[in-house]
């Protein structure tokens, strides 16, 4: 019997359920219907509807007023704990869509990061609610396995299954720090170091640029993240491939080598299928979309001394 009902109770308009509660409840047509503000035939009309639909009584009419069968008892009690849930979600969710609070995960890489913490900074002290967690790494994330809810992140191809926007271009070109291209410029391309990118970034614009560029010979200094790079430029170790949102905005860098098209990979601001509609994914996206600029990425425009 129960297994009969539960499989019936998926044919039901559940309009239809407060109804039959309040005569389980009332014990009666004419109570039922003052409950429920109508008149006495409208319940008359819904219950024999129901028990229609599911093939079974769930009253004995009696003189003195409805009495639930086993049947019914069973519906009260399974449509009243189905009554409960619906509206304890609906005192859980009171004002939520009015307020943005709750955690989201926003995965980008290091070198990202540094560059846009005045924008992911800016997002937070709008919405304090919103717990941010920032995954920075240069990996590629198993994005559908829920690492994240946002990924903010370079890509020639995006991942298929996730929505989102391309925002800008990335470049990428070659620097050195002014003191030390002022002695390696004489030198033979052989004969200057390049700061390189280890096997697990080998496949990156940047690291795709550097064996473009570097001659075949030229003695090197290997490094395995993006950042670290970037420190050593700036120490004047080196030349080294790097994204013009770093190189541009560090005024003792130079341009060596001017972006190549062929390494040049395109921002997205993505987010997980299962999230697309949360009010934090969108107040994320609204807000990156605009922030990003082209001044954020340093888009390139420095000095370009010939090699």
């Amino acid at each position: 019997m129960n297994a009969q009902i539960s499989q019936r109770l998926q044919k039901l308009d559940w309009s239809d359920v407060p109804y039959i509660l309040s005569v389980c409840e009332a014990g009666s047509l004419a109570g039922a219907a003052r409950m429920m503000g109508v008149n006495h035939s409208t319940v008359f009309r819904r219950v024999e509807s129901v028990e229609a639909k599911l093939g079974v009584r769930l009253f004995e009419r009696l003189s003195h007023g409805y009495v639930m069968t086993p049947a019914g008892e069973l519906f009260f009690q399974r449509a009243s704990a189905l009554c409960e849930g619906m509206n304890g979600i609906e005192m859980a969710l009171v004002g939520k869509d009015l307020r943005l609070e709750g955690e989201l995960t926003v995965t980008t890489t290091d070198s990202l990061l540094h560059c846009l913490t005045p924008v992911i900074s800016a997002f937070q002290e709008q919405h304090p609610d919103v717990e941010l967690r920032l995954l920075s790494d240069a990996r590629s994330l198993d994005l559908m396995q829920r690492d994240a809810d946002i990924a903010l992140r370079p890509t020639p191809k995006p991942p298929e299954h996730w929505v989102g926007r391309k925002l800008l271009p990335v470049y990428c070109a070659t620097y050195a720090h002014e003191d030390y291209w002022a002695g390696a410029n004489a030198s033979p391309p052989e004969q200057r170091r390049w700061l390189i990118f280890d096997d697990g970034l080998s496949q990156s614009p940047m690291g795709q640029l550097t064996k473009l560029k570097k001659a075949k010979d030229a003695p090197t200094t290997v490094v395995n993240t993006v950042m670290g790079v970037f420190d050593m430029t700036k120490a004047g170790l080196g030349i080294a491939a790097l994204p013009c949102y770093l190189g541009e905005k560090q005024p003792e860098l130079i341009m060596i080598d001017e972006p190549d098209e062929r390494t040049t990979w395109d921002l997205w601001l993505l987010a997980h299928p299962d999230v697309r509609r949360s009010a934090r994914v969108h107040a994320f996206f609204d807000y990156a979309s605009s922030a990003i600029s082209e001044d954020v990425l340093g888009l390139p425009g420095g000095p370009r001394p010939s090699s």
